[in-house]
């Protein structure tokens, strides 16, 4: 009985000593919102963790759904697909002890094997549904630019030093600043100097009762700019761009048809003076000023504004270049073809894409193989393209590949072997155009705008 009264003792110091233990763990009071921010150049996706369970991934310019959490003590972790790899590389860990009703951002910027991870913090905000403003941040994740003055203003007001809303070096934010909703427009300066201009965006509404982060980074290939900047909704989600209202939108026109015949171009409304003349079949324009909005585009015969071709309105939009088609099916009919590419270099891959323009085929499959190899036993990489679609872009490792084009389903080579060499970063696109042979058809290359 005796031991049996000890066995009965130490197990209730064991019960209630896992209790103490348990009621001494840390209690969550409140929660707090928490993100990440791509900002390294020509970067792939970044995987954003709290603790092992993911958050979500960005790539550059770009930032996670805002998480809610828990205000406790985490380690946040972040990893990526590093070149040559076939598994993700955990890259940078950052432990936060999270405090309630807070907003975090976590700025990843450097480099891609080692980043460096800033914290930037803030207060959430609630609204009550009578405000007239709205709350904005502006924040600096530009490397390649200095210290810059950031002005947010009326069109009608100029960039006068004592007005910007915020100095900034790369890695900052500011403090947050309330503006009464309405249209601003985003200028951006070297500090200290508000006669050199480096970015003025277009006019952008705002509306009340909601928290922005305006953010500068560098342009990329995507960017007609040298400066991009992204304005992120972080009440809603979502983000919009600014772009340089310096930079009018791009387009080009490229001919993918050997039985539409040679045309003179317009872009306006009535025909005043062709921006293109004598447009042949496999020609690629360069691109072309153009005006946002809807653009009227119109082929003509060569020297006949009678005899119309092509008659439509193109949309067109800010801070874009646009690659426009013009082909003909297999029955005669007109296909027109607008595309605005993702040329954006990814430093841990090539990427590579094609556009069949080739008449007569609606269907192709498309191989890439490593040079030298045959495509009798292989699976194309791109099996039944159609005809006319827009342009599919496929990620590949470097190295030297023969291209090599069929009819779908069947092994009989159309073209090929073409061979390229490609590298860590290149974005190649490429062209399928009909040849008069029609057992054959023709690869190229389009020229990087």
């Amino acid at each position: 009985m005796k031991r049996n009264a000890i066995l009965a003792i130490c197990m209730a110091a064991v019960i209630l000593g896992a209790c103490a233990k348990e009621s001494s763990l840390p209690k969550a009071t409140g929660e707090a919102a928490i993100r990440a921010l791509n900002a390294i150049p020509a970067s792939p996706e970044i995987a954003f963790l709290i603790e092992e369970r993911a958050i979500g991934s960005a790539t550059t310019k770009s930032v996670t759904a805002t998480a809610v959490y828990d205000d406790l003590a985490y380690t946040f972790n972040f990893q990526t697909l590093l070149a040559g790899d076939s598994r993700t590389t955990r890259v940078a860990s950052q432990f936060l002890d999270v405090e309630a009703d807070k907003d975090y951002t976590f700025l990843i910027s450097g480099a891609l094997a080692s980043p460096d991870i800033t914290i930037w913090e803030a207060d959430q905000r609630e609204w009550t549904g009578a405000e007239t403003a709205f709350e904005t941040r502006m924040a600096h994740a530009a490397e390649s630019l200095g210290s810059v003055d950031i002005y947010f203003a009326d069109a009608a007001i100029p960039p006068a030093l004592g007005s910007q809303i915020a100095t900034l070096a790369f890695g900052e934010i500011d403090a947050a600043v309330d503006l009464e909703a309405g249209d601003y427009v985003m200028t951006i300066t070297p500090a200290g100097d508000d006669t050199t201009i480096l970015f003025v965006s277009d006019p952008v509404a705002i509306a009340a009762q909601s928290q922005f982060m305006v953010t500068v980074f560098d342009g990329d290939e995507n960017d007609l700019a040298p400066i991009s900047v992204r304005l992120f909704n972080l009440s809603a989600g979502g983000s919009g761009a600014l772009v340089d209202s310096r930079f009018p939108p791009t387009m080009r026109f490229i001919h993918g048809s050997l039985n539409f015949g040679d045309a003179d171009i317009y872009i306006d409304d009535p025909l005043t003076v062709p921006v293109v003349t004598d447009h042949t079949f496999k020609d690629i324009t360069p691109f072309i000023d153009v005006a946002s909005g809807d653009v009227p585009v119109t082929y003509t015969a060569p020297g006949n504004i009678g005899t119309t071709l092509v008659d439509t309105d193109e949309p067109i939009f800010p801070g874009t270049r646009t690659d426009f088609f013009v082909l003909v099916d297999a029955d005669g009919n007109d296909i027109k073809v607008s595309n605005r590419s993702d040329r954006r270099s990814i430093q841990t891959r090539a990427r590579l894409s094609f556009m069949n323009t080739a008449g007569g085929r609606p269907r192709v499959d498309i191989y890439v193989v490593q040079s030298g190899e045959l495509i009798d036993e292989a699976t194309p990489s791109v099996p039944g393209y159609p005809l006319g679609f827009a342009p599919v872009q496929i990620p590949i490792l470097p190295g030297t590949y023969d291209i090599y084009v069929t009819d779908a389903g069947e092994k009989v080579v159309l073209s090929g072997p073409n061979t390229l060499d490609l590298d860590y970063g290149d974005v190649v696109e490429t062209i399928i155009f009909e040849n008069v042979d029609p057992t054959v058809v023709d690869f190229a290359i389009i020229p990087a705008p």
